[in-house]
């Protein structure tokens, strides 16, 4: 039976979002659908099943039986209705007086038995229903149902899994990208500079001033690097925190004493207030880790002669570490991605630093790990951006 294809008078714009995630309408997904269906009309020896997409207007149908148009119409739009009432109904449908007195139903009158199950995500959205249908009458048992249940979960894992193969690819890809884009310009960098070198052999003052130069371009091939290969450490689970107590204030005196070389290159000057001492269970290395990129970022961001605002307080168990720079500003677009891996947002560098796209979900990821939450607010573009973070405070025993 070839599947079809026709449009209902409804449309659901956030439900086509989910749909297009999974790509429900691209061959491969299809065809993980066309399975399912077969194995359930097989399975269930019924006369067809359906599985009815959630934007109302798709669906890929398995017969035992060549349909006809209409009777494949008017057996859509039966499921549509009897999966909104009561599964009660379902097994009963035949007999009552809205299908037996109505023409509508007139091409699928013989029908008997209905039955479906959602396929939703882990969201609970239902991207769509595996349904049964048969000429034959029979009853819903337990058994029946839960069989139907699994194999819609099954079709569901699939099309995840499907999801993040494409995902990962796309990081895969990202990734080669960034490599062969941000390292060309520090190596070829490199190169220039030895070909320098060899007409300055005699010059000491000048090949301090190479060799710096050196130091620099090989700095910022090791952080490229680096927030790769933590990326993907994080992201497979291979970095494990070994928490202990912590100070805030200890923590944030290293990452300021490792920018402030940064931030004097543009004037930039560390107003920091920090209340009561917070203490919290932390990795101190990772939590390290964490604060550098959140100061080093309003560092690139920030606008020369201006001041990098950093406050530490503690409030009803929660530890808080905000930093505001008054740079360029998030737009809306910004804020929604600006967690995201390889993110690449409106806001540039006011120095002309360089940035992997990567350090801001570091920070997410290690947020997480630590029990904690992070966000970002502006109020638009030139208005500046502060960065919270929270994570939960302990308290010391004397």
């Amino acid at each position: 039976m070839p599947n079809k294809r026709f449009q209902i008078h409804w449309f659901d714009k956030d439900i086509k979002k989910i749909l297009d995630r999974y790509e429900l309408h691209e061959d491969p997904a299809k065809q993980s659908l066309d399975r399912t269906a077969s194995l359930a009309q097989a399975a269930f020896k019924t006369t067809a099943a359906f599985v009815i997409l959630a934007d109302f207007q798709s669906y890929r149908l398995k017969s035992n039986q060549l349909l006809d148009h209409e009777v494949i119409e008017k057996l859509f739009d039966l499921a549509h209705l009897l999966k909104e009432v009561e599964p009660s109904l379902w097994n009963c449908f035949s007999n009552e007086q809205f299908f037996t007195d109505s023409e509508l139903w007139a091409p699928i009158r013989e029908y008997q038995f209905f039955c479906c199950q959602a396929i939703s995500n882990e969201d609970g959205v239902a991207l769509g229903w595996l349904c049964l249908f048969d000429k034959q009458h029979r009853l819903q048992d337990d058994q029946t149902i839960s069989t139907l249940k699994t194999m819609a979960d099954m079709v569901m894992d699939e099309l995840e899994l499907k999801v993040q193969i494409k995902k990962s690819n796309r990081i895969q890809n990202e990734i080669i990208h960034l490599a062969a884009h941000d390292l060309k310009n520090p190596l070829s960098g490199i190169l220039g500079i030895t070909d320098h070198i060899k007409k300055q052999m005699h010059d000491s003052v000048q090949l301090d001033e190479i060799c710096d130069l050196i130091k620099d371009s090989s700095k910022r091939m090791l952080h490229i690097l680096d927030d790769i290969l933590k990326s993907g450490f994080l992201e497979n689970g291979k970095i494990q925190l070994r928490v202990s107590p912590g100070r805030f204030a200890e923590v944030l005196d290293h990452v300021l004493t490792a920018n402030k070389d940064a931030a004097a290159k543009k004037n930039q000057r560390f107003d920091v207030e920090i209340s009561q001492e917070p203490v919290a269970l932390m990795d101190k290395h990772r939590m390290t880790e964490l604060l550098d990129n959140l100061v080093n970022n309003a560092v690139k961001y920030a606008p020369r002669n201006t001041d990098i605002r950093i406050r530490i307080w503690e409030d009803e168990g929660e530890v808080f570490f905000t930093i505001y720079n008054q740079g360029v500003g998030l737009s809306e677009e910004d804020k929604m991605k600006i967690f995201h891996k390889f993110s690449r947002l409106s806001a540039k560098p006011t120095g002309g630093e360089s940035s992997t796209g990567l350090g801001l979900s570091i920070v997410k990821m290690l947020t997480e790990m630590h029990g904690g939450k992070i966000n970002a607010e502006s109020d638009g573009i030139d208005k500046g951006v502060q960065f919270t973070l929270t994570i939960p405070a302990i308290r010391m025993v004397a």
